[in-house]
């Protein structure tokens, strides 16, 4: 029985944190969303994002390896997303990291029809320790305000509830 129990906990932690949810005790209300951490990041073409640069826009980070099986399945369908779906409000930057710069170039270069939206490099993971980035791909979405409203590991971030449910405050 008992580890009966601890398996549904485990499901239950796992569906939330797929679904981009915090997990509140008995019913109380989620905290409100934490401030993002300072950030910089400069894409290969030379644009500057920041955290204090993005106030007042929303944005997505993804966060991704050259190596990751399945980022190079969800990149593909991220930039299918950045071309006929993303709202206009939405900044979307992808961040190559946990790799050599040369091998994320080398990687960004050889699919350009992949790489429609800015990419940057987190040289000696900066950016992603700041989010605490742990596993690839991790998507972070910061709303209008700079806080974190939603962080999704793994696959799938555009079929999750609370990323469509973000998508669309941004239309309005």
């Amino acid at each position: 029985m008992r580890q009966i129990i601890l398996g549904i906990a485990i499901c239950l932690i796992s569906f939330w944190g797929a679904m981009g949810m915090r997990a509140s005790a008995a019913g109380a209300p989620a905290p409100p969303p934490a401030p993002a951490p300072a950030f910089e990041l400069v894409t290969f073409e030379g644009e500057s994002y920041s955290n204090l640069s993005l106030k007042g826009r929303p944005i997505l980070l993804v966060f991704w390896a050259p190596w990751c099986n399945v980022c190079q399945r969800e990149l593909p369908a991220l930039a299918e997303f950045y071309r006929r779906d993303k709202p206009e409000k939405l900044d979307v930057v992808s961040i190559g990291f946990a790799d050599s710069r040369t091998n994320v170039e080398r990687f960004v270069k050889e699919r350009p029809e992949t790489f429609v939206y800015p990419t940057a490099y987190d040289e000696d993971r900066w950016v992603a320790q700041a989010f605490k980035v742990n596993a690839t791909p991790t998507y972070v979405v910061l709303d209008a305000q700079g806080s974190i409203a939603l962080v999704h590991r793994g696959g799938g971030v555009l079929q999750n509830l609370g990323f469509r449910e973000l998508l669309l405050g941004m239309k309005g």
